[in-house]
């Protein structure tokens, strides 16, 4: 039997989870590889419940919502959107493959749509292999990535920013693509790398002394920037 990838998929109620119940009603057969966890908005999916499910053995996680314009509670899937440039953001520092992350649309009437999306979507994960597998981590290198992830993502100051990103892009009434990436880029990525940065050091320092090489390779962060962190770390 070949590599059957776990998906940790998070839907909405309104559309994308009854989208699946329809697709079962009507027979629609798709690979049983995602475990559902039932949402009353894809807004209510937190950066924390992501990588948790990593942490916790999925090799992908999928949000389904309705589409944009569509939504119950009016703009709550736009800041879907936004969580998506947040997780795509932090899983390109640590080398995470994007593909391991996923939004997926449907209304309540497209089980079949949604059925074969997920087919295609689950297809292109069993050539993708096992998670960390691509990513060319050991056990012990995803669980330093990911655990750091998610104290980032229980950071108070991470919190905040992202929030913030949330009611400014609300107020603009602007949730283009474009618009996310810039806010996103400005003002969250470079506290998102620090903190990561700050993790991943502290956690592989535990076992002792390690070279400035070591710890560049490991977090891939630039000798100068392993500089501050180390500085900081020392000082507390």
């Amino acid at each position: 039997m070949g590599f059957e990838p776990r998906v940790l998929a998070f839907m909405c109620n309104w559309c994308c989870y009854a989208a699946a119940d329809g697709a079962g009603v009507g027979r629609q057969n798709y690979p049983p590889y995602h475990r559902v966890i039932r949402v009353m908005c894809s807004t209510r999916v937190d950066p924390l419940f992501v990588f948790k499910g990593y942490l916790n053995g999925a090799d992908a996680v999928l949000v389904g919502g309705c589409h944009l314009g569509d939504c119950k509670y009016v703009i709550g899937n736009y800041y879907t959107v936004v969580l998506k440039y947040v997780i795509k953001a932090i899983m390109n520092i640590i080398g995470m493959k994007k593909e391991r992350f996923i939004i997926e649309w449907a209304s309540a009437a497209e089980g079949s749509k949604l059925a074969e999306d997920l087919t295609n979507y689950f297809n292109k994960l069993k050539e993708l292999g096992p998670l960390g597998e691509k990513e060319g981590w050991s056990e012990k290198d995803k669980k330093l990535y990911l655990s750091s992830c998610i104290k980032l993502a229980e950071d108070r100051q991470f919190r905040t920013i992202y929030g913030n990103i949330c009611k400014e892009l609300r107020k603009l009434g602007n949730f283009s693509e474009k618009n996310i990436i810039e806010r996103v880029n400005e003002k969250l990525l470079k506290v998102i790398k620090s903190k990561l940065y700050e993790f991943e050091v502290k956690e592989l320092l535990k076992d002792g002394p390690k070279s400035i090489d070591f710890l560049c390779k490991k977090t891939k962060a630039d000798p100068d920037e392993l500089k501050k962190i180390l500085s900081k770390v020392v000082k507390t």
